[in-house]
């Protein structure tokens, strides 16, 4: 018995997600299988309800709020809210957040998952492919989204009537269902989603073009497939095994590892397009529990003699040469998804969401869209994405007003001979480029996710497209800018050794609004500074005790600041080719301490004292900064 999304999630995970991955990895295996379907590596479903966020907040992860700016709530919702003297926990802003006109914005929950491609190279790359959302069966029965499944306007079916029928409430509740996995695709910037309740598969697809719109396919196995898959070991005889729960969920995983994530500028377009709702989740869920429902019948798509003679597993038994006829090309199935076909399945049926005010203009689909610059300086400036990132001493000079370095990539674009602009002038370049005009999602916005996260930050590539300079910003949610504050004031005190033994921080940038980092989390806060290289928690070609002594040199020279870095794991150092040496990074744990002094001749006619050392430790001991090289010491080894 499923009780909970826990459960589901739990069944899925080690019956249907576990095994496509399998399957996914052995077609990988086979070069020219890999060429058909576009593969570059594995794939992994994750969870991230608390990443991001303090241990604390878990729990205010469950619960969904969408709060607009005007309410459109049903009046009989709002009733029921009026007695409450608060928000909810997702929706209570603290203190802070009010002083700084921003909100803690809704996560992921437990029961939301995100399916990343990784790359199998070195350094290994992870994109987010798609979203699932796990509803459990006694929620919401099979029954219910027979009755409520359907084309519609959800601006219409949010609205609470006279005289509803079953019917009406099942739609509002399928929609709201919907509408919560569509709000994370359209924060993550993904084309492909899917609801599943363990009976049924809900496939969800929103076009790069209109945001306002999602297409969904509903898949139930069980009856799909009938008693048997019809599988007699033979692959030449009919069968329904591409039907199987594993099947349709390959299949859609396949199709879905095609389309690569789109950028920050699309997902803030779309946002700006959309109207949102507030919808008290666990409220809607209770109208349907004890709701009388018509019996309504799931007709598949097709009949099983048609669908299994359409089974891909067949095309064994045909020529080398048909091999892969049933595997449709990529552009194939996109100049196909606008065509009706009489006789198949009903997977293209639309529901709407209302569109905002700028609902008559659209963006060129992805293969004509000519993607533009903000930066206004020429084709040379438009290739934020396939830039390269500046050296460290090139940002030091920009730092220093100094000379260019003629070893850095982006040279030519950032002037002649020494730094036209100033890191500040940089800074409100920057702002400007990010936020001074309305989003488009045909204009490159020089800011894009690396899909790279710790537990307080996130890292995105960054390119004042007008000068050509390229860095790294680490982003954090609301709940964290003290800490990353905390960590430019690390790196201030860290000045004379940044571009040396750190990398080069440019500062920092509140942002007028929030970007969404893959749909995780609201970014509001970046901290601008040059990429040092990979982490030594990744392989290196160089023997790990050299690696240790790069960072012994490194760590000293910190220590010499009265820095103590707090936090000397092998994920906080990088390995800089340029220089050759090993750098640390992620100083929002550390501490100012001072050097314990050296112990003083006494007179032979003195009292001798007890000396302690600046933590009142017996000078017998290890002073923080020896003891914090023995840990590095210890972490790099294991």
């Amino acid at each position: 018995m499923l009780s909970s999304e826990l459960d589901l999630s739990y069944f899925e995970r080690f019956t249907i997600e576990l095994r496509v991955a399998d399957i996914i990895k052995q077609l990988y295996a086979s070069p020219q299988i890999r060429q058909v379907f576009h593969l570059k590596g594995d794939v992994t479903f994750e969870n991230h309800a608390n990443t991001l966020t303090e241990e604390s907040m878990a729990d205010k992860m469950k619960s969904m709020s969408l709060e607009p700016k005007q309410s459109r709530r049903s009046g009989r919702l709002a009733a029921k809210q009026s007695h409450k003297s608060q928000l909810p926990p997702s929706t209570q802003p603290d203190a802070k957040s009010q002083e700084s006109g921003k909100q803690k914005q809704p996560r992921p929950r437990a029961d939301q998952f995100y399916v990343y491609n990784v790359y199998n190279k070195k350094p290994k790359e992870r994109l987010p492919a798609f979203i699932v959302e796990y509803k459990p069966p006694h929620k919401l029965t099979l029954a219910h989204i027979m009755a409520g499944l359907a084309d519609m306007e959800v601006d219409q079916v949010v609205r609470y009537q006279k005289d509803e029928t079953p019917e009406d409430i099942c739609r509002r509740v399928v929609a709201a269902v919907i509408t919560q996995a569509f709000s994370y695709m359209i924060t993550a910037g993904l084309e492909f989603g899917y609801v599943c309740t363990g009976e049924a598969f809900i496939f969800l697809r929103v076009p790069h073009d209109d945001p306002s719109t999602v297409y969904y396919y509903l898949s139930v196995p069980r009856e799909d497939v009938g008693d048997t898959t019809g599988w007699t070991g033979n692959p030449s005889d009919d069968n329904r095994l591409h039907l199987t729960a594993l099947g349709q969920v390959l299949a859609f995983t396949l199709r879905a590892l095609q389309t690569p994530p789109r950028g920050s500028q699309w997902s803030e377009w779309a946002k700006k397009r959309l109207v949102k709702w507030e919808m008290i989740h666990d409220d809607l869920l209770g109208e349907i529990s004890n709701l009388e429902v018509p019996s309504s019948e799931y007709k598949p798509p097709r009949t099983s003699t048609t669908f299994g003679r359409l089974s891909p597993v067949k095309t064994r038994s045909k020529s080398t040469a048909a091999t892969f006829a049933s595997c449709t090309p990529l552009e194939t199935l996109s100049s196909s998804e606008s065509g009706d076909s009489p006789d198949g399945p009903n997977s293209h049926t639309p529901s709407r969401r209302p569109r905002g005010s700028r609902a008559d203009s659209s963006a060129l689909p992805p293969s004509s869209a000519a993607t533009k610059s903000r930066g206004g300086r020429g084709d040379s400036s438009t290739k934020g994405k396939s830039r390269q990132y500046c050296t460290q001493q090139c940002l030091l000079g920009l730092v220093t007003r100094g000379s260019l370095d003629q070893n850095c990539p982006n040279v030519l674009d950032h002037g002649v001979d020494r730094h036209q602009i100033s890191r500040a002038t940089l800074i409100r370049l920057l702002d400007r480029q990010f936020f001074g005009q309305d989003p488009d999602p045909d204009v490159e916005m020089g800011c894009e996710s690396l899909h790279i996260h710790g537990t307080r930050g996130a890292l995105f590539k960054v390119t004042l497209l007008s000068h050509g300079y390229t860095f790294v910003g680490k982003g954090v949610p609301i709940e964290f800018v003290e800490h990353i504050q905390h960590e430019e004031r690390m790196y201030s005190r860290l000045r004379p050794l940044q571009g040396v033994h750190v990398p080069v921080v440019l500062g920092g940038l509140d942002l007028r609004w929030s970007i969404s980092y893959d749909g995780i989390a609201e970014i509001v806060h970046f901290m601008l500074m040059g990429y040092a290289g990979r982490t030594l928690a990744m392989e290196h070609e160089i023997e790990p005790d050299q690696l240790i002594r790069l960072a012994e040199v490194s760590l000293h020279a910190i220590h010499g600041l009265g820095v103590l870095h707090s936090d000397p794991i092998a994920g906080n150092m990088v390995y800089n080719e340029d220089s050759g040496r090993v750098m640390f990074i992620d100083f929002e744990r550390a501490q100012l301490e001072k050097r314990r002094p050296p112990l003083k001749s006494l007179s032979p006619n003195q009292k001798r004292k007890q000396a302690t050392d600046a933590c009142g430790k017996n000078p017998n001991k290890r002073d923080n900064f020896e003891l914090e090289t023995r840990r590095m010491r210890h972490a790099m080894l294991w």
